[in-house]
C-alpha cells in the first residue's frame, strides 16, 4: 500500500513499534532495524508498514467454558511488512475482557488465544453435596476488547490510522456447559487414528493425530460464516483422506443424544455434521436435529450414506458422559462413521 496524505513518517517511531527501542529519536535503519534485514539488496519502504484502519474483532460469540479459541484483529490496507514486524509484537496490543467475563489471554499481539474458567454449577444454598444448578444457568456475558497502539504509546507511527488507540471490541457469552454438551460424542465412539489403530474418544490425548477429510474450499472455523460453506457433488471428488491433531479435549455430560443409523454413530445434538439433504446434490453443515430419514452423510471413504434411522435418546435422571474434541488444521475428523466437525459457535446453544 501507499503511505497516506499527513501520515507522520517518523522513522524513530516505526523502529519503536518493530523493536520497542524506547527513543524514537535515536538513529535508526530502515532495513536493519525496523525491517529486520541486512541484506543490502532488499527493497524496503515505509508503506510496508503502514495501514489505514484498524478494523474488527473476529471470533466465536459463544466461548464454552474451559476451552480455548483464537480471536483476531483485523486491519485495512496494510502493507507487507505490518504483519510480521508490527502485527507480531505484544507490545502493540492491549488485551482485555469486561462483565463477568472469567478468561486469560496468550499470545496476546494480533492474535489471541482466550481461554476461558470453570463456571461452578454447585448450588452451595441449600447444602446439599448433590445439588446443583442447570446447565445455562451460571452464563458469563460480557466483551472482549483490544487496543492497537505502537509500544504502548499515542503518537506511534501509524497514529493517522482510523481506531488507532482505540478499544476494539467483541461481545462474547461463556456457555456455563454442565449438562449442555456442545458438539461431543458419546463415550466408547471409536475413534481412527492416523496410525491405523483406534482408540475410545475418551482415551485420546492432545498431540495425537486422528483421521481427517481435506476439503478445498472449507471456510476455516475461525470465521463466523464458516458453515456457509457448500459443496456440489463434483466438489467433493476432490475431498481426500487426511489427519488432523487434537488441541483440546474436554468432558461434559448431557441429558440426551441421537443415535444414527442403529447406533452408526451416537452425537449431541448440537454437533455439526457433514450432510446432503433429501434430492440435493450439494453437502453442508448441518445439525442432527434438522436432519431427515433418507438424506446423506459421508463416511470414512467420502462415500455417501444414507440415513434410514434417527432416534433421540434420553435420560433425564443419569444423563450420558459425552467428550468433545477440538482438532487443527483441519477442523473436521471422523466419529465412528461419519465426518463431524469441530466444537464452536456463533449461537446460544440454550435458545
Amino acid at each position: 500500500m501507499a503511505t497516506t496524505a499527513g501520515q507522520n513518517l517518523s522513522l524513530g517511531k516505526l523502529r519503536r513499534a518493530c523493536d520497542g527501542n524506547n527513543s524514537y529519536t535515536a538513529q535508526s535503519r530502515l532495513g536493519q532495524d525496523c525491517g529486520g534485514t541486512t541484506a543490502a539488496s532488499s527493497n524496503v519502504k515505509m508503506s510496508d508498514f503502514s495501514i489505514t484502519a484498524v478494523g474488527n474483532l473476529s471470533g466465536f460469540a459463544y466461548l464454552w467454558e474451559l476451552t480455548t479459541e483464537t480471536y483476531a484483529l483485523s486491519f485495512t490496507n496494510s502493507g507487507s511488512r505490518f504483519g510480521p514486524r508490527i502485527g507480531t509484537r505484544a507490545d502493540n496490543f492491549s488485551w482485555d475482557s469486561t462483565g463477568t467475563l472469567n478468561v486469560s489471554f496468550t499470545g496476546s499481539h494480533q492474535n489471541a488465544t482466550v481461554t476461558a474458567g470453570g463456571i461452578s454449577n454447585a448450588n452451595t444454598g441449600t447444602g446439599a453435596d448433590d445439588d446443583y444448578y442447570a446447565a445455562g444457568a451460571h452464563n458469563q456475558s460480557g466483551s472482549l476488547t483490544v487496543k492497537f497502539a505502537e509500544d504502548g504509546q499515542s503518537d506511534g507511527y501509524n497514529d493517522h490510522a482510523t481506531n488507532y488507540n482505540s478499544n476494539r471490541t467483541k461481545s462474547i457469552t461463556i456457555v456455563d456447559a454442565y449438562g449442555g454438551s456442545p458438539s461431543c460424542l458419546l463415550e466408547g465412539t471409536p475413534i481412527d487414528m492416523a496410525d491405523g489403530t483406534t482408540k475410545n474418544v475418551e482415551d485420546l490425548r492432545v498431540g495425537d493425530w486422528v483421521v481427517a477429510m481435506n476439503m478445498p474450499g472449507q471456510i476455516d472455523e475461525d470465521e463466523d460464516n464458516w458453515r456457509s460453506s457448500r459443496f456440489p457433488d463434483e466438489k467433493t471428488e476432490t475431498f481426500t483422506q487426511h489427519s488432523a491433531s487434537v488441541q483440546d479435549i474436554n468432558f461434559d455430560f448431557a441429558y440426551n443424544y441421537w443415535d444414527i443409523n442403529n447406533g452408526a454413530e451416537k452425537i449431541t445434538g448440537e454437533h455439526e455434521m457433514l450432510y446432503k439433504p433429501i434430492g440435493e446434490d450439494t453437502w453442508m453443515w448441518q445439525l442432527v436435529p434438522g436432519m431427515k430419514v433418507g438424506a446423506h452423510l459421508m463416511d470414512k471413504d467420502g462415500n455417501e450414506v444414507e440415513i434410514t434411522s434417527l432416534q433421540n435418546v434420553v435420560d433425564n435422571d443419569d444423563g450420558f458422559e459425552v467428550v468433545q474434541i477440538d482438532v487443527e488444521p483441519l477442523d473436521v475428523y471422523f466419529g465412528k462413521s461419519f465426518l463431524v466437525h469441530n466444537k464452536g459457535s456463533n449461537d446460544n446453544p440454550f435458545d
